[in-house]
């Protein structure tokens, strides 16, 4: 285990390293904020603080480049979809994974929860492994206006009644929770994604636009 003075080292040695990283587009300051952001919403949720200051670096960078993708800082290569749960601990984050497994580089993909909280549950990670899918230490993201901006289709997962999305695409999926539920659930939570997902990517006309 990282000792505090490790910690510390780490994360300013990834500050500085996001600040270079977004030279011109953030200020030092801004870089600094974004990674207090989210070494407070990971430190909260951590048991094991060794893979800390890279999953806080990740979640920073993620949060800056939304930012600047919503403030037309950064242009953005590809569409972007934005999938929301309650919790993103679940079904966001298998929805995300199947996505980006399908699309083969044609879109951008990211997930938040409204309440985000916890690890991913372990049966997702064990059918999306099933699938040649491999998630690297997820984290929850936690959903903010940046990420809103950044998106330009919004797909909420058991969240029907959060829509105001201000002008973006909006899909809402009736997809049952899997947290608490037997493996087999979990494959036909997949299956049924799998199918919406495969529907919604032959629309890529529709979702470029």
């Amino acid at each position: 285990m990282l000792t505090t003075e490790e910690l510390e080292a780490r994360y300013a040695y990834d500050t500085a390293q996001l600040a270079d990283h977004y030279e011109g587009v953030f200020t030092p300051a801004e870089v600094r904020a974004a990674v207090e952001v989210a070494r407070e919403h990971l430190e909260k949720q951590a048991t094991v603080t060794d893979f800390l200051p890279l999953l806080v670096s990740r979640m920073a960078k993620e949060g800056l480049l939304a930012k600047a993708q919503a403030e037309g800082g950064i242009a953005k290569a590809l569409p972007e979809i934005l999938f929301v749960s309650e919790h993103n601990s679940a079904r966001s984050h298998m929805a995300a994974a199947l996505t980006k497994h399908l699309a083969e580089g044609k879109v951008n993909v990211r997930c938040a929860g409204l309440h985000s909280r916890g690890g991913l549950d372990r049966d997702v990670i064990t059918v999306l492994a099933e699938r040649g899918i491999s998630l690297k230490y997820p984290y929850p993201m936690p959903f903010t206006s940046s990420l809103l901006g950044a998106a330009d289709v919004v797909v909420t997962l058991g969240v029907p009644e959060f829509h105001d999305f201000a002008g973006k695409r909006w899909i809402n999926w009736e997809v049952p929770a899997v947290v608490g539920e037997d493996l087999e659930a979990v494959r036909r939570v997949a299956d049924d994604l799998e199918r919406r997902i495969r529907e919604m990517l032959a629309e890529e006309v529709s979702i470029a636009a």
